[in-house]
């Protein structure tokens, strides 16, 4: 399969479709992420895993593949469907090695090493966003969220919701804004919502977008919040304390494009001021990476965000970097084995390593191949 990734470039623009796209604890977590409805998703440094292979710390580890090569595809943590007491990596939708958007859902569980096969999305669609929050009124049980997309043909506002508990899926009101090469995130909800909201933020409709909007399962609706000062798409997003705040939670964008620029821009989104506001821009500039967080490596206390692989325009990275909001910076970390762009991350348990987190890199798209790579960075703590 050959590359497509300059013709997304040409002139500033994209296809409108593409077969192949690139998208996109120990640590004191906020109050919200400690409510016991999410222990299970938020807290996952503190669930126990079985050792079954050797970890080091700040090392990169392969793991057992995805049974779907894909990407660009969406991913999260959540609940493991059968053993809810434990957190499971889940790999949705993408772009199969035939450049077909795929409705495939698989579950990477950190204490047996496995993957397995779950019921499919609804909607097949690729460069879509995935997040876990609340059920829609169901305080007790989280939900996977699969958001936006393209089916191939069109770009979509689609929502729908992966119970773990029922293992079953729900579809949800849509997004007032279609749009695909979005990125989500979970956060408190500003303060016209309530409780826990899901965030759709940026992405591409024709245009790179500026706009977020917020999902409340309390109320199974929709709202338009603050728009981001910088429209981008193919962006990185992911939830951490505020900058210098760590008793407050922030969204941060991280990265992406913008017409034709190449973004290592970050803003971070306040709930309580509904608010955006610039913060370190990454080191690398790139696109089409992907985020996650966990507790902070060596160099740093509390929880940071991980940015990981995406493209400078011309080739895969497989750059990683940390930001610590307690200190408003970066720091540049091991690369991983396999340099790709539209990956998913997502942060659980180690495979091996007790009660330590790791970063997982999942499946993407290197050089026009479409990848089922999976690999995991263990952050300490």
């Amino acid at each position: 399969m050959q590359s497509l990734l300059p013709q997304w470039r040409a002139h500033g623009k994209r296809e409108p479709v593409s077969p192949v796209r690139a998208s996109s604890r120990r640590a004191r977590f906020p109050r919200w992420a400690r409510r016991p409805l999410l222990a299970a998703t938020f807290t996952t440094a503190l669930l126990a895993v079985t050792a079954t292979a050797a970890f080091a710390q700040g090392v990169w580890q392969t793991l057992p593949s995805n049974p779907t090569a894909r990407g660009p595809l969406a991913g999260a943590t959540a609940p493991c469907t059968r053993d809810r007491h434990r957190a499971c990596v889940y790999a949705i939708g993408g772009n199969n090695t035939s450049g077909v958007p795929v409705n495939t859902v698989e579950a990477y569980s950190p204490a047996t090493n496995i993957w397995a096969t779950l019921p499919s999305m609804p909607t097949a669609r690729e460069a879509l966003a995935a997040t876990t929050a609340p059920c829609p009124h169901a305080r007790r049980d989280a939900c996977v969220y699969a958001i936006g997309g393209s089916n191939g043909t069109s770009v979509k506002k689609t929502v729908e919701a992966y119970r773990p508990a029922t293992n079953t899926w729900a579809t949800l009101p849509s997004m007032s804004t279609a749009r695909y090469h979005l990125a989500a995130a979970s956060a408190p909800c500003p303060r016209a919502l309530d409780r826990t909201c899901v965030y759709a933020i940026g992405g591409d409709n024709s245009a790179d977008l500026d706009t977020v909007e917020a999902y409340s399962p309390a109320t199974n609706s929709w709202a338009t919040v603050a728009s981001m000062s910088t429209a981008r798409s193919g962006l990185a997003a992911a939830t951490a304390p505020c900058p210098g705040a760590r008793h407050r939670t922030c969204v941060y964008a991280i990265g992406g494009i913008n017409g034709s620029d190449i973004l290592s821009t970050v803003e971070a989104y306040s709930p309580a001021t509904n608010s955006w506001a610039t913060v370190r821009s990454m080191p690398a500039a790139r696109d089409y990476l992907a985020a996650a967080t966990a507790p902070c490596t060596g160099a740093w206390h509390g929880t940071c965000v991980y940015a990981i692989g995406g493209t400078n325009g011309s080739t895969g990275l497989s750059t990683v970097e940390e930001y610590s909001p307690a200190t408003n910076s970066w720091a540049t970390l091991p690369s991983m084995p396999t340099a790709r762009y539209g990956l998913a991350a997502a942060a659980a348990p180690c495979t091996a390593a007790r009660h330590r987190t790791c970063v997982y890199a999942i499946d993407g798209v290197s050089g026009g191949t479409v990848l089922s790579t999976v690999e995991a960075f263990e952050v300490g703590r």
